[in-house]
């Protein structure tokens, strides 16, 4: 697949449209120490989702590396993160991963980039604000009725995820110290506080919905000129569909936005 310099590309596998008569070849592709570490998993369910995840990024990578897809290996970095241990010549491509209930999804990037899902017809964790968010959040969210409160929730809790996604780091950094706001009916707006040394400029965020259920928050580097943004459905070794859904909110849109993506 030719890459566009810029983009960002979203593949989005749902669990329950993955035929079990898959399986057998997804495993194949595994290597030996994949396949330990998905049979150590206690749960039926978490091994079969464990499996098409790793067959998603196999396939997905092949689409823009040289490498067939059981040729790829990983190793996780020091906080935890898979990275490609064998790229191909030229390949300088970031993929990051996220999975909630029925749906996993996968962001590849020609910059560092971090995504996160959340099936936003669960109960929300609002109980424990003050471990999550800043005081103007917390002030935001608790000033919302119960209805819309839920999802601004899971709004704001996507988006510091695929921020921390992005910068590597995990749990590492204190949540309270970076906030949201939501501007206007599109916009959205990034602030830090000590002791994180970063500038909102340097990043691209957007949300989306792809299916009712289900809420993707998408952090990326910026870079120069546009960046689109491509989302498709995919069943591994199946088939695969292009989505049309675009950013619900991003940093790019109201007032305030920063210039360019």
């Amino acid at each position: 697949m030719e890459w566009a310099a810029g983009r960002i590309d979203l593949w989005c596998t749902f669990l329950g449209e993955v035929d079990d008569s898959l399986l057998p070849r997804y495993r194949a592709m595994l290597c030996a120490k994949e396949i330990e570490r998905m049979e150590r998993l206690h749960f039926a369910r978490d091994r079969r989702r464990d499996l098409i995840t790793r067959a998603l990024v196999r396939t997905v990578l092949s689409r823009y590396g040289s490498l067939s897809p059981r040729e790829w290996r990983f190793s996780a970095d020091a906080h935890g993160r898979p990275r490609i241990s064998n790229p191909p010549a030229g390949f300088e491509l970031d993929f990051n991963l996220s999975h909630s209930a029925e749906m996993v999804v996968l962001a590849v990037c020609d910059r560092a980039i971090g995504v996160d899902v959340e099936h936003i017809a669960r109960e929300a964790g609002i109980d424990r604000l003050d471990r999550y968010f800043s005081a103007a959040e917390r002030a935001d969210l608790l000033a919302l009725a119960p209805p819309q409160r839920r999802r601004r929730f899971f709004e704001l809790w996507t988006l510091k995820e695929s921020y921390l996604k992005a910068r590597g780091v995990g749990l590492r950094l204190p949540l309270d110290a970076f906030a949201f706001e939501f501007a206007g009916e599109r916009g959205l707006r990034l602030s830090f506080e000590p002791p994180i040394e970063d500038s909102p400029r340097r990043w691209r965020l957007g949300q989306l919905t792809p299916r009712p259920d289900y809420l993707v928050s998408v952090c990326a580097e910026r870079c120069e000129g546009p960046c689109p943004i491509t989302v498709r459905e995919a069943v591994p070794l199946a088939w695969e569909r292009v989505r049309q859904v675009s950013f619900s909110r991003s940093s790019d849109a109201g007032p305030g936005a920063a210039p360019g993506p």
